[in-house]
């Protein structure tokens, strides 16, 4: 009964800014993670992550510097990895409504709901669900220029339409980099810096693979562009300790991940 409701209302969500609101634009993003890694103990893995989304800003509301945009998308997200772990190899297409929030040195903020209806490729099923969720990332410099500092988290309750139990997933990391080497080609800014770093990850089911936290160290390049998008190239060294386990894994992960945003609407 509770997850009809919450997708009901999801649904209501979504018609009813259609109705009251102007649209006030067309922003779409994507985010993608494609790296390769060699785990002790463990074999080597190769895996892509990531995730479009294209929405319709119906609505925004400023304070001051403080903007806050209502938004309705269609998303898509997709995990695949050369093991072929049923559980990391699916498409899942779907749709939310978000509130985003952003300021001037401020973390940017969204809190929605969406529907995902993901399809497991490998095995053949599918598990839709519906997920309440936050989400945040904040970016800073020490020093002007010189100590590039990042931070990015999302707390999500995912509740099966079918079988399965909801599970409730907070994972991030936390990046500080100094900046070794800085230039520009154009109108893109290249950053050469290496960096320390923590990741965590902790789910309620308590599967290993999903708690966990852990130090690393590593090197990037970074590209930079003010309309996007934004690419990192590096390699990693990370130690992990899965706490529910209590066992270890040390990882070195060579990477390439991105961000793009865009607005469709002409301003």
């Amino acid at each position: 009964m509770r997850r009809s409701f919450i997708l009901f209302l999801t649904i209501m969500l979504l018609a009813v800014p259609s109705v009251v609101f102007a649209i006030e634009g067309l922003p779409g993003s994507t985010w993608g993670d494609f790296h390769f890694e060699s785990l002790h103990p463990g074999p080597d893995d190769a895996i892509l992550d990531g995730w479009v989304r294209q929405g319709i800003g119906w609505k925004r509301w400023k304070e001051g510097k403080i903007s806050l945009l209502l938004d309705t998308y269609v998303t898509a997200r997709y995990y695949m990895d050369s093991r072929g772990f049923n559980w990391y190899n699916y498409f899942g297409p779907g749709g939310g409504v978000s509130v985003d929030l952003s300021a001037p040195n401020a973390p940017a903020v969204s809190l929605g709901a969406e529907y995902i209806y993901q399809i497991n490729y490998n095995s053949g099923t599918d598990r839709p669900y519906t997920a309440l969720f936050s989400n945040w990332y904040h970016w800073w410099d020490i020093r002007g220029k010189g100590y590039p500092g990042s931070t990015w988290g999302d707390l999500r309750w995912e509740i099966p339409d079918k079988g399965g139990s909801r599970d409730l997933i907070l994972e991030g990391w936390v990046r500080q980099g100094v900046v070794l080497k800085r230039w520009n080609e154009g109108n893109q800014t290249f950053v050469l810096d290496p960096y320390l770093r923590a990741k965590y990850k902790y789910d309620d089911l308590g599967l290993n693979y999903n708690n966990y936290v852990g130090p690393g160290a590593g090197i990037a390049l970074d590209m930079e562009r003010s309309k996007g998008p934004l690419l990192s190239l590096g390699v990693e060294y990370g130690w992990e300790k899965d706490w529910r386990s209590g066992t270890s894994v040390n990882r070195v992960e060579v990477y390439l991940r991105w961000y793009g945003w865009w607005d469709l609407k002409k301003k």
